[in-house]
Formats: C-alpha cells, structure tokens, sequence
C-alpha cells in the first residue's frame, strides 16, 4: 500500500473532522449574530414608533446601531481567531501523526514554531484579506443593511414590527456571509499549518499534492487540480500545469486539501522500493488511488457530466477537444464555453 495513498484516505477522512470543528466555530459565530439581533430588536422596539422620529434622532438612533454592530463583529473576530490559532496547532500536530502513521516510522518530527502557528489566525489571507480585515467588512456591510432597511421602513410609514422584519431578514443575509467566511477560513488556517509543517520537514518532503473531494458538487476549479503536484516553493512537478496559486482552498467553501509527497524510500538512504497504489475514498466507496477525477467522471451515467460541467462543456471534455485541466485557463481561472471553443476547437 502506498505512503501517499494512505495519506490521501486519511486527508479525506480528515476533511470529516474539519467540517465537524467548522460548525462548532460557525455555531459559536451565529450565536453572537443571534445576540446581535436581539440586541437590535430591543433597541428598535424603545422609544415609540420609528416613524414619528425627527431626522436628527433617527440619525443618532442608526449611529447607535452601528456602534452596537462593531462591537458585536470584534466579539466574533476575537472569537473566531481563538479557535483558529487552535486548529493550526492541532493541524500541524495531525499531520505529522498521519505521515509518521502512513510510513510505519517515525519519519517526520519538526513542528513549526509555536509562534509562528498562533500567527496563523491573523496573517493568513481569506480568499484575498486577513480575517479580521472581512469581519470588519462584514460589519460595515452588515450595518449599512440594517440602516438601509430602517430608512426605507420609515420612509414608507411601517409600524415598527414591519421594521423589526426588515432587519431580521438583512441579518439573514449577514449569516450567509459569516457561515461562508468561517468555512473557508478553517479550511485556509488548516491548509497553512499544513504547509508550514512541509516547509519544516523539507528534508522529507519532495512536494505537495491536492486531494480533491469526488462528488457531484465538486467545482470546475477542484475538478482541474484534483491530483495537482507542485514543490514546496510552489512549482508545478511531475506533469503538472496548473499554478499552485496558494493552493486550497480554491474558492468559498472549498473542500480540498492538501497531502505530503515524500521522497522514496531510496531518496531517504533505505534499500527498498516504494509500496504499491492502493485506494483511496470517494462518493462510491473505494476507487483505485491513481484514478483521476476524469476517469472517475467517465464511470458515471452519461448526464452526470453535463450537469457538473454544463452539456457545451461536457461535450467538448467527451469529444477529447479539451481535458479538465483545459477548463481553466494557465493563472487557474475556468474560461467560459465561448473561450473553450474559441481556443480549442
């Protein structure tokens, strides 16, 4: 059984196990935005109706809001950054276990620096911003609905439980963010420490591989990476094309993840050769660990493929005009039909 196929099992497996620590820190989050709402309805609900307030007053009644808002968002950022620097430490400490556990011996043992783990939490970049940077944004967007939803309430002459309505759905909208945002950030912080505990055991370590999830809600983006090599400095290896562009997650709520390629056997002094592929999971249960997301999309019944890549698409990938890998185009973003067609037929 191969080392990099065990790893793959149990980087999947570990998936499970993130997904399960993501709805605890979500649910810790949406708890503080159900404060938030109560807090906001109490507010809106003193005083008399709203639509009997002067400009002036309801002015200063939305800058208090507002102030209520940020308070509430620095509570779940310092919230959501306690746990995350949690999880980096954790992350690195699993992955080492996993390696050590997929080779039979103690093989690899650098952690990186405690500091540098906790730090983690704050300096890593969500899909373009450091995370206390989006709770800020979401704060203000946050805000901004609620006062856009009280102006129109007024401007209208509702009572003020039709107004309470309004809010309450605004900061339905401000959940979705936040769930999204959480997902995505545990998956960035556990990708990070990943990468960081590689860099530590570079004497090891010859690459990176990304493991994509095979299930019909995979993306386009995963589809083409899923199996991706690149080395530790982020260069595509051994017939990869695709940039590595930071690796998963690749999107909002992304479920890829990232495994260790190690040096043989023979790389690393000992005097035998690499064990045999093995499988690793998927939708189906157990496919062979060299099976890519192409051969695995081949098995499925003939319209499951147009409905993951659109019939166009699907077309051209069954025709061979195009591989997966072709969806995107070389900075890794997925090209349209009209751009697939215009490059390739």
């Amino acid at each position: 059984m191969g080392v990099a196929d065990r790893l793959a099992d149990v980087a999947v497996a570990r998936q499970i196990d993130l997904l399960r620590f993501d709805a605890s820190v979500r649910a810790r989050v949406i708890a503080l935005l159900g404060d938030l709402e109560r807090e906001i309805v109490r507010r809106l609900s003193e005083g008399g109706e709203l639509t009997t307030f002067a400009r002036e007053r309801l002015n200063q009644q939305l800058a208090d809001i507002r102030g209520v808002v940020d308070g509430y968002y620095s509570r779940i950022s310092a919230a959501s950054a306690a746990e995350l620097q949690g999880l980096a430490q954790g992350e690195a400490e699993w992955l080492l276990q996993a390696t050590n556990r997929a080779v039979g011996v103690e093989i690899a043992a650098a952690m990186p620096a405690a500091a540098q783990l906790a730090r983690l939490a704050d300096d890593t970049m969500v899909q373009g911003a450091v995370m206390r940077d989006w709770w800020a944004r979401q704060s203000q967007d946050t805000a901004f609905r609620f006062a856009t939803e009280i102006r129109m309430g007024v401007g209208t002459g509702e009572t003020n439980s039709k107004i309470v309505a309004r809010v309450r759905r605004a900061l339905d909208v401000s959940r979705q963010h936040a769930e999204a945002l959480t997902r995505t950030a545990v998956q960035q912080v556990a990708s990070a420490a990943r990468q960081d505990t590689l860099q530590a055991n570079a004497d090891i370590v010859a690459g990176q591989q990304q493991v994509s999830t095979l299930d019909s809600r995979t993306t386009d983006i995963c589809m083409a990476y899923s199996g991706g090599v690149w080395d530790l400095e982020g260069k595509p290896i051994r017939g990869t094309k695709l940039p590595f562009n930071g690796g998963p997650p690749r999107h909002w709520n992304c479920r890829s993840t990232l495994i260790p390629v190690l040096k043989s056997f023979r790389e690393l002094g000992a005097d035998f050769d690499d064990m045999p592929a093995r499988s690793r999971a998927s939708m189906d249960g157990q496919v062979a660990g060299d099976l890519s997301f192409a051969d695995w999309l081949k098995s499925k019944p003939p319209g499951f493929a147009d409905d993951m890549l659109g019939k166009g698409r699907a077309d051209l990938w069954r025709a061979g005009t195009i591989t997966l890998q072709q969806l995107l185009d070389q900075s890794g973003r997925p090209l349209s039909l009209e751009q697939l067609r215009a490059r390739y037929a």
